[in-house]
């Protein structure tokens, strides 16, 4: 969404334009007993490709059968993707010092059907959420870089990444 308005850090405002992500969590009581929670990506590249994945993580750590996405195409053509239809990888991890969580920190998404490779890199570690005082659940949430190619063409792109399920219950 596009966004504009004034900031104040430390006493000076600043007038701020630019882009903003809107979510809305309808809440992680819908898990199955077998499920711990999900890792979302949402991603928007440069050659106007977009794309939606997740996972929803099982208690032994695979993927819910049922984990899908939709990518879209630049003309605005849409295709369901199935877990069997793309691949994430795990390249690095974070520890947060405040919650002892660890999450996921970059991953490889592949779509080979679509020669789509990308690397998702959060924009920075530390976007973990605690709430401790709203809806008692902690898990990360943030912006991400996103590189890679899209049928051997080089692309960039901006994304948004969601995690639940690493921190358990957490007090701090």
């Amino acid at each position: 969404m596009r966004t504009e308005g004034e900031l104040t850090i430390d006493g000076k405002m600043e007038k701020v334009r630019g882009l903003s992500w809107m979510d809305h969590e309808f809440g992680s009581n819908q898990l199955r007993d077998d499920q711990v929670g999900w890792d979302w990506f949402s991603v928007q590249l440069d050659d106007k490709t977009e794309l939606m994945l997740y996972l929803m993580r099982r208690k032994d750590g695979s993927p819910d059968p049922y984990s899908s996405g939709t990518l879209v195409k630049a003309d605005g053509a849409t295709r369901h993707l199935k877990l069997g239809d793309y691949r994430v990888e795990v390249l690095d991890r974070w520890k947060s010092p405040k919650s002892g969580a660890t999450y996921p920190m970059k991953w490889k998404v592949t779509i080979p059907a679509e020669e789509i490779d990308l690397e998702i890199s959060p924009s920075f570690p530390s976007q973990e959420l605690i709430t401790n005082r709203s809806t008692r659940v902690t898990y990360w949430e943030g912006a991400a870089q996103v590189s890679g190619s899209v049928r051997k063409k080089a692309v960039r792109g901006s994304g948004y990444v969601e995690m639940t399920g690493y921190a358990g219950k957490v007090k701090i």
